[in-house]
């Protein structure tokens, strides 16, 4: 494995593809219950089919039940973090981990094309970590190994 092949840990490698999307109109309980069925902690909301927001579930903790407020009540466009915070697939795991510390969040999105393809969270990018220090331990045992010495 060369130096260049470890570089090459691109978000498309580690991203979710087909992530939730919620029209803006839908209030927070029917996010909460989608989030849920499909055991996601996030869910991006759309108008008019363009990617508008995104919603976490700290979102609805913090900005619906910990104000006591009726969930079933506040549409998701609401308390939605807008505008979205996207990187390209082709992106780089280091660039990732970079916008996400600059914007301190903790989830992006992936955008191609304008189109949305796919959300990389903060642990998918610990484990592209993890693999590419895996990959380069490899790499230096296999090129520092002795060789049998010959009689």
């Amino acid at each position: 494995m060369s130096d260049e092949e470890v570089d090459e840990f691109t978000v498309k490698m580690f991203m979710s593809t087909n992530p939730l999307t919620i029209d803006e109109d839908a209030d927070v309980v029917e996010a909460a219950r989608r989030m849920a069925l499909r055991g996601v902690g996030a869910c991006f909301i759309e108008r008019d089919g363009k990617v508008v927001g995104i919603i976490t579930e700290r979102d609805i903790v913090r900005r619906v039940v910990a104000r006591g407020l009726d969930a079933s009540k506040i549409k998701v466009s609401e308390i939605m973090s807008t505008p979205i915070i996207a990187v390209e697939p082709d992106a780089t795991v280091e660039d990732a981990l970079i916008v996400m510390a600059e914007k301190k969040i903790r989830r992006l999105a992936v955008i191609e094309e304008n189109q949305l393809v796919g959300i990389v969270t903060i642990s998918d990018l610990a484990k592209a970590l993890l693999k590419k220090v895996e990959l380069i331990n490899n790499f230096v045992k296999a090129a520092t190994r002795k060789l049998p010495m010959y009689e």
